[in-house]
């Protein structure tokens, strides 16, 4: 709990540096990138919270694009990161995520956000596994996805366990979102 009143004093501080819609959001990151990291979590009441502050941010605030944008962004984020979870390559509390950072930055950025974080997830995953010194196990892993020998398990003929697959562990996305979300927005001017 002390994680999230930290991260709306931090946000505070963003704000006037930014303004209010962005200081928000840096705010939202924040408490969701610690309660990533502490509970490996993002707690729905957090996500929740921001999608109405979000909403009400770009429909009332002077820097904001709008309710129509923000809605755009919310259904993009959570419609780009949803394949993902389907996968099972991220949890759903980072897609609900998306679609909060979408509320906040607008249908327009969102795609930039997007592929900022899905950028900087990778290394981050890469920092992550050679930290772990498991960068062998990772790379073992990638190239089996790219080989035949992936059609034959998605097709279900074959265990991933038959085959050498293993998890060289799972990264707190929520850290990806807020890394890929600030370098979106230093990129573009903020």
């Amino acid at each position: 709990m002390i994680f999230i009143w930290l991260a709306w004093i931090a946000a505070i501080g963003i704000g006037l540096l930014f303004g209010a819609r962005l200081g928000l959001l840096a705010g939202f990151l924040l408490a969701a990138v610690l309660t990533d990291m502490g509970t490996r979590k993002i707690p729905n009441r957090l996500v929740l919270a921001g999608i109405v502050i979000g909403l009400l941010a770009q429909a009332f605030l002077l820097d904001g694009d709008g309710i129509v944008s923000a809605l755009k962004g919310l259904v993009f984020g959570f419609g780009l990161f949803l394949p993902l979870y389907l996968l099972r390559v991220m949890g759903a509390g980072d897609v609900k995520l998306m679609a909060l950072v979408g509320c906040f930055t607008g249908s327009p950025a969102i795609f930039g956000v997007v592929l900022c974080t899905l950028l900087a997830g990778g290394v981050l995953s890469l920092v992550f596994a050679l930290k772990m010194r498991l960068a062998r196990q990772m790379l073992s892993n990638s190239i089996f996805m790219v080989l035949p020998g992936a059609a034959k398990v998605a097709s279900e003929k074959m265990s991933t366990d038959s085959v050498g697959v293993k998890s060289v562990g799972t990264l707190p996305y929520a850290m990806a979102i807020a890394v890929g979300t600030a370098a979106y927005l230093v990129w573009q001017g903020i």
